[in-house]
């Protein structure tokens, strides 16, 4: 069969921009080094990059596993959205604990900054975006913490300004009082020193001021992982200061269910970040 039809051209055609180097680190005892890598969705034209918002994503895995890779398909639809997608590398427990993971996404916001005109990116609409360990690293990246700032373009500021946690563990004081927590975040990520300061030191809630980054919150009602007073906790903080923050808890959604990655919720975070980062 032979047709000829009529060409459309009113979807954006998009690109996949992998590998992208943002840092250089310690490897192998430090005998040796390798970098940390970026992706990167971008419309395919040149001409349709201009001054794009970036929603960066950060994937989970208890701090001790990452691929950034594995959520790319499920960011899509934010591309296709209008949003530029970049997805990162960061290093895990036990060779690179706290902060390494923190230094490593504030430096690729930095990186990410510092090209924004190469890759038609407006510096001033970041958002970062990740779930369960990636959900801390992306409210910690809307949070000040100038002591996690190390290493290049020191000359860029290194927090978005928007934040989209899911089901993140965000709260390192209730170390201890809940039955979720295990070995990888008390020994390996955390290390030795376990005291009260030290954990609120560490932990989102008390480190919120006025200054934080609008969050949007998302967390299940039966999540066996995180505990749902975590995400309590840190909306809770966030409305004390005044900061811009929802909170939505998915019924009967365990940690890691893929209710949190279907359309409705899909549109509310396209329905928040249209209105903090307008």
């Amino acid at each position: 069969m032979k047709q000829v039809i009529q060409a459309s051209r009113g979807e954006v055609l998009l690109t996949h921009m992998t590998g992208i180097p943002y840092k250089v680190v310690p490897h192998w005892y430090g005998a040796a080094v390798r970098p940390l890598c970026l992706d990167l969705i971008l419309p395919k034209a040149p001409e349709r990059r201009r001054e794009l918002p970036l929603l960066i994503w950060i994937c989970g895995g208890a701090f001790a596993n990452v691929d950034r890779n594995v959520w790319l398909p499920a960011m899509i639809d934010f591309a296709r959205a209008g949003y530029a997608v970049a997805s990162v590398d960061y290093r895990v427990s036990p060779i690179d604990p706290f902060p390494a993971p923190v230094q490593d996404v504030r430096a690729a916001v930095r990186y990410l900054r510092a090209h924004s005109a190469e890759y038609g990116l407006d510096p001033a609409r970041f958002a970062a975006m990740g779930e369960s360990a990636g959900g801390y690293l992306a409210c910690m990246a809307g949070l000040s913490c100038p002591e996690h700032d190390v290493g290049e373009h020191l000359d860029q500021p290194s927090t978005v300004q928007a934040v989209i946690d899911i089901y993140g563990k965000v709260d390192y004081a209730m170390l201890g009082q809940d039955p979720c927590c295990n070995r990888q975040v008390l020994d390996d990520f955390l290390g030795d020193d376990r005291s009260e300061e030290r954990l609120r030191r560490v932990s989102c809630k008390y480190l919120v001021d006025e200054h934080a980054a609008p969050t949007l919150i998302l967390h299940g009602d039966r999540d066996d992982l995180v505990p749902i007073e975590e995400s309590e906790g840190l909306y809770a903080a966030l409305q004390a200061r005044g900061v811009r923050s929802d909170f939505y808890v998915l019924r009967d959604a365990g940690h890691g269910d893929e209710a949190f990655y279907q359309p409705p919720v899909r549109r509310i975070i396209l329905d928040f970040l249209a209105e903090v980062l307008a």
